[in-house]
């Protein structure tokens, strides 16, 4: 292995990680989105009761922002502000929720404007 090896292998593990990351944004920011509609109390979708409680118990009424220390709150607020605001068609994060939302609303006829 030649010195450069060690710094590949890093700057690799470093892209994995981050792509894994991002890959859990994206999940739970569809987690949030299925939670805000959701009105079964035996939802299947593994994390909903316990998102559900985070959002409806705390986040909505929570006012520290990120420096909430109440677990995934200030995740859940940046992932919904992000999300809110991210003008990249091609973002990773919010990527799978617009293709979500948008197969819905072909799905409710809402194809045509």
């Amino acid at each position: 292995f030649g010195a450069g090896g060690g710094a590949q292998d890093v700057a690799a593990a470093a892209a994995t990680q981050q792509a894994k990351n991002v890959q859990a944004q994206a999940r739970f920011l569809l987690v949030l989105a299925h939670v805000m509609k959701c009105q079964a109390t035996d939802c299947r979708v593994v994390e909903c009761a316990q998102t559900k409680q985070l959002v409806t118990q705390h986040t909505r009424h929570c006012r520290a922002g990120d420096a909430c220390n109440y677990p995934r709150c200030a995740l859940s607020k940046r992932l919904m502000r992000h999300h809110r605001e991210c003008q990249d068609q091609a973002c990773p994060v919010c990527l799978p929720l617009r293709r979500q939302l948008a197969a819905a609303k072909m799905g409710a006829g809402g194809g045509a404007p």
